[in-house]
């Protein structure tokens, strides 16, 4: 008998995380009052500034008994902390109100003033009634609340802010600040050429300050002119700088002006000069920054000594403890390891535009940082952000215009707040780019329709079709006027905008995109499926068949059930075929369906497709392409290719929001043959931590603790010639079957253990 079990903590999943080196946490952990404010999405909101005076909040229940909920909450806003006290905070006191809402209450109080500063708290009773205390009070700040002087619909500027000793600060409107973080060096060597060689351990978009001696020569000049090196890559020797790292790698010198005795001198690097549409030069108010990892000090004949050396790292509000990932494969968690830290240190700008040589970002390369940046930290300001900049500031790929559409709807499914998809609900309509339909619903941009009216409403340039990037990564795909990966991309987006009509309430929307999406997928048939072949052709016209053709058409739900087999198989025997860009939907559509095996080896794979050779070559930040050899001008600081970070949380360990705001869950974890794996994701409504151990068709066993306010669906494969018997909290129940998985369709919240083994367990 197969049995199903879920109980308390066990010694062995202690030191099991201890031994994978996850942080470790009491399943039945008990938290005495709410937890993770935030204040328009903004968990720091007192380093910031809204542009609201009807600010929304948020908040993480307590959890003070297993399969906790809160049944109400009562919410305080004032002028000062002090006067948070029931029946006293003078702008807003909401009484107790009966409800299980805990995200986007939206201050009901007088209308908040510009240069207004206010502390809001709030407490919450569980399900049966027990009242928490009243939560640690969050501050924020109102700046301007008139946008109508804005050049875009949620343009977000720089402004001053004084802090808590009055001293005025840089920040942005509406998200986190960026800061500088000094690192020392994690290894120094002295040359015995006189030069200083130093390693920070990392690259990152970082300035240079360094305390130097000079002793000069007697009657010596009163200055002298040294160099400083920085650079990504080093030599062999791992005792210099490579100073032809090839590409757009960085290798750059710059000249140093000392005086004698000891100093502290900051490198002056030459500002960036933006050569791109919409390149984002740094603010003068400060200092530029360069990707780097290594430094260099030449001193030539002079006798120059480092006293010290510090790195000013420069990256958004970032923490590093809100996520993490152990697993039984080392080089599955180097790989993690790689995308999360790519995912902080991109976001030296303020939002996801990465890449040194152009600073700029892209609708693709915004939406696989926004998936990660929500899987690596509790922060969903800078993703908002960057969203909305790209609805209004569109780039020139035909595929890039549809992940609009991806991007909004993964915000709200992430936050669960619809305000974004309500505010731009009437720009989102063009980017689905029905205005190059013919008259079967499929699209082409070659065939005149890009009238310059049309180009003004995506807020974009001409359109060109680029299916992957750079284009010879697109396995020989043929260009044709219709293109298929074009069109799935177009069904991809009407089947979104019907969804987001019908969230809105607009019903005659939603019907009207959910027929077009119907005939899009029904011509897509006809125009691109090739009988002979069991494939997908790349265009009308076309015999060729394509990587990208077959896989788009799987990824986006565009290929019959009896196809799928075949297409599997064929795009399996392919391996990774594609460039850094499409890995994402590549890894995405093998677990989605139950290929985990075949997605875990390209995860881990040790070709030159892979995320091990960014690290074999020398990079600590993902590239811009898998290998040096497919891009001539490869940055080594590109979040485009850290799709991993979110894929492994969310595919391989199985947790995914089955409603927006992950007020439900799916558990659906597919290991393929890890032993063992442990992951902490942040979510909107708290931490979600799941342990897991795997003897494929044997054992399988998770550990799994949910936050108060959260219900998952958890799932385990269903073993060979075994009944479907499970214990729960050691309870013996019966799991539902769901093809090759056995579903429990409604576990709470709290701690639980659930195991599924092949021989019958005894119940104690």
């Amino acid at each position: 008998m197969t049995l199903f079990a879920v109980s308390s903590t066990p010694l062995w999943l202690a030191l099991g995380a201890l031994a994978l080196g996850s942080p470790l946490h009491a399943l039945t952990s008990v938290q005495s009052k709410p937890a993770g404010l935030l204040t328009n999405l903004l968990s720091r909101a007192e380093k910031s500034l809204i542009t609201t005076p009807y600010p929304s909040f948020s908040w993480i229940v307590p959890t003070t008994d297993e399969g906790d909920a809160q049944s109400a909450y009562r919410l305080l806003v004032a002028t000062r902390p002090d006067l948070l006290v029931e029946g006293e905070a003078d702008l807003w006191d909401s009484g107790k109100i009966a409800a299980d809402r805990s995200l986007h209450v939206r201050y009901a109080g007088p209308r908040l003033e510009s240069g207004q500063t206010a502390w809001w708290t709030v407490r919450t009773w569980n399900r049966v009634g027990r009242p928490s205390a009243y939560a640690t009070p969050q501050r924020f700040n109102v700046g301007r609340t008139d946008r109508s002087a804005d050049k875009w619909p949620g343009e977000s500027r720089w402004v001053r802010l004084p802090d808590e000793n009055g001293e005025e600060r840089w920040t942005f409107e509406d998200r986190h600040p960026v800061a500088y973080h000094e690192q020392a060096p994690v290894r120094s060597v002295a040359r015995p050429d006189g030069v200083t060689f130093l390693d920070f351990g990392k690259a990152a978009f970082s300035g240079l300050r360094l305390e130097l001696t000079w002793t000069p020569p007697p009657g010596g000049p009163a200055s002298v002119q040294i160099e400083v090196v920085v650079g990504e890559k080093a030599r062999p020797d791992d005792e210099s700088i490579e100073p032809r790292p090839g590409g757009g790698v960085i290798y750059r010198r710059y000249p140093l002006d000392i005086a004698p005795g000891t100093r502290t001198y900051t490198v002056a690097f030459p500002r960036f000069v933006p050569k791109y549409p919409h390149s984002q030069a740094m603010p003068a108010h400060m200092p530029e920054v360069v990707p780097f990892r290594y430094c260099e000090l030449r001193p030539g004949a002079e006798k120059v000594s480092v006293v010290s050396a510090q790195r000013l790292a420069l990256w958004y509000e970032f923490d590093d403890e809100a996520a993490s990932f152990a697993s039984s494969s080392p080089a599955l968690d180097q790989v993690y390891q790689l995308c999360k830290y790519s995912l902080k240190v991109n976001t030296f700008n303020g939002d996801f535009a990465s890449s040194e040589r152009e600073r700029m970002m892209y609708e693709a390369d915004t939406f696989i940082q926004q998936m990660g940046h929500y899987a690596a930290d509790r922060e969903f300001a800078i993703a908002r952000y960057s969203v909305e900049n790209m609805l209004y500031h569109g780039s020139w790929p035909t595929e890039w215009i549809s992940h609009c559409l991806l991007m909004v709807w993964a915000d709200y499914w992430h936050t669960g707040d619809s305000s974004l998809l309500a505010r731009h609900y009437e720009t989102l309509k063009p980017k689905t780019l029905t205005a190059l339909a013919r008259e079967d619903g499929l699209i082409s941009t070659r065939t005149g329709l890009q009238t310059s009216a049309f180009l003004a409403s995506i807020h974009a340039p001409q359109l060109r079709d680029i299916v992957d990037w750079p284009t010879h990564m697109a396995d020989g795909f043929e260009f044709r006027d219709y293109n298929s990966v074009v069109n799935a991309f177009h069904h991809r987006s009407l089947v979104l905008m019907a969804k987001i009509a019908g969230e809105l309430g607009r019903t005659e929307d939603q019907a009207t995109y959910a027929a077009r999406a119907d005939k899009v997928r029904a011509s897509f048939q006809s125009a691109f499926f090739d009988s002979a072949a069991g494939l997908y052709r790349d265009g009308i016209g076309s015999e060729h068949h394509s990587f990208h053709a077959n896989l788009f058409a799987l990824a986006f739900d565009l290929v019959p059930a009896d196809r799928q087999l075949g297409i599997l198989a064929w795009l399996k025997s392919r391996g990774m075929a594609c460039g850094v860009y499409p890995a994402h939907y590549v890894l995405e559509t093998f677990f989605d369906h139950d290929e985990a095996d075949h997605a875990l080896s390209l995860l881990t794979s040790n070709g030159d497709r892979g995320w091990l050779n960014m690290l074999r070559m020398g990079s600590t930040v993902t590239t811009e392409a898998w290998d040096m050899k497919y891009k001539h001008n490869i940055s080594w600081t590109h979040a485009w290719s850290a799709s991993p970070a979110h894929i492994i949380p969310r595919k391989l360990m199985g947790i995914e929001a089955a409603e927006p705001g992950f007020g439900r869950v799916n558990i659906r974890p597919r290991l393929a043959s890890l032993e063992q794996a442990s992951v902490k994701l942040p979510t909107i409504r708290g931490d979600i931590r799941l342990f897991a151990t795997n003897i494929p068709a044997q054992n399988y066993t998770l550990d799994l603790e949910l936050p108060a306010n959260v219900r998952a669906s958890v799932f385990v494969p269903v073993f060979e010639r075994a009944s479907d018997d499970v214990l729960v909290d050691g309870v013996a129940m019966h799991a539902r079957r769901c093809g090759a998985w056995l579903e429990l369709p409604d576990i709470a919240s709290g701690g639980h253990k659930i195991e599924r083994l092949r021989q019958c367990s005894p119940i104690h």
